[in-house]
């Protein structure tokens, strides 16, 4: 992208090789640049996107160049925004922001009302709607064919990044003491391979014996599978004071698994729809089949830096905030199974 040639050149090009020269613009924009980049992006940033020439004024207040939280981004709205304007279900899916322009109309900047949330990826969208002055459309992989002519693919052409983890200061916690399905271990950050590691551990602090089959952790919103047996006859129930491995169908049981422990699979690799996030601010509820919600952990922990060691709930009766979890230090760092 940022070899394009601008159109003044282009011209000139076909100038010296004996070529006529287009009857105004007819060279395509593309995309130079995005920004921000990276995984730790400030809540408070303003996102911009640099074109090779100045387009339509109108792309930013139309929505034609927008962000949206990654997840909400699907192909039925790829397709819906490139055909503005955007259906009504859908018009809630980008974050409202100022828009307006520099470099002579080349760059849009988006600058949100609100801040953006803590630890989530989003995606900038430029819609392949957008056009520059003289109406040529957007494409992606802007070059230049052997004869001087400009190719590339129209489409939309999208960026992702990622906020920075910022823990809650002042989380706002359950009032009430805990009871029945609790959160007491989680393992993020496994070493080796992410799938094969992963875990949520469960104990069930109730009086009665609880079936977690047909219960699912949703995951930042996100339905998570079905949880059942991982192998066929094995149960899946949980007895007053034990606890449970919540797991996908590609975990492998660890050495220092407590014999016994029952452990209860999702039908995918994963125990949540993308897997359980390294960094901090994931948060995971456990629901029954009619969507109450049975158990919560708020995110507080960043697992980043602690491969191999898992979060644990530090009390049974406690109210379930931030300062209710730590991350172990001390080897062994995690205890799948255990609950001292």
């Amino acid at each position: 992208m940022k070899n394009a040639i601008p159109a003044a050149v282009w011209i000139l090009l076909c100038s010296c090789l004996g070529m006529e020269p287009p009857d105004g613009d007819i060279v395509p924009p593309t995309v130079m640049e995005f920004r921000p980049e990276g995984n730790r992006v400030p809540l408070d940033t303003r996102i911009s996107v640099l074109f090779t020439e100045p387009v339509d004024p109108n792309a930013g207040p139309e929505g034609l160049v927008m962000v949206a939280m990654a997840e909400l981004v699907d192909n039925e709205f790829l397709t819906d925004l490139d055909r503005p304007p955007l259906s009504s279900r859908r018009a809630e899916i980008p974050i409202e922001c100022n828009t307006k322009t520099d470099a002579g109309g080349s760059r849009v900047i988006l600058e949100p009302y609100e801040p953006l949330q803590s630890s989530r990826a989003y995606l900038v969208v430029v819609s392949a709607a957008v056009t520059d002055l003289a109406g040529n459309p957007l494409v992606a992989d802007l070059h230049y064919d052997e004869r001087g002519r400009a190719q590339g693919r129209h489409t939309h052409i999208l960026h992702e990044f990622t906020t920075i983890f910022v823990p809650d200061p002042d989380p706002d916690p359950d009032p009430d003491p805990v009871s029945g399905l609790l959160f007491t271990e989680i393992l993020a950050n496994p070493e080796g391979t992410e799938s094969a590691g992963e875990y949520v551990e469960i104990m069930n602090a109730g009086s009665d014996t609880v079936d977690l089959s047909g219960l699912h952790i949703d995951d930042n919103g996100s339905e998570g599978d079905l949880l059942g047996p991982c192998a066929e006859g094995e149960s899946t129930k949980l007895a007053p004071g034990e606890v449970a491995l919540l797991v996908g169908e590609s975990f492998v049981a660890p050495t220092d698994l407590l014999p016994g422990t029952p452990v209860v699979c999702t039908d995918r690799s994963t125990v949540t729809p993308r897997g359980l996030k390294n960094s901090g601010g994931e948060v995971l509820v456990l629901k029954d089949s009619a969507g109450s919600e049975l158990a919560r952990y708020g995110g507080w922990i960043d697992f980043s830096s602690r491969e191999g060691c898992s979060a644990t709930r530090l009390s049974l009766t406690a109210p379930d905030g931030a300062d209710n979890w730590s991350i172990l230090q001390e080897d062994p760092c995690r205890s799948p199974g255990w609950f001292d």
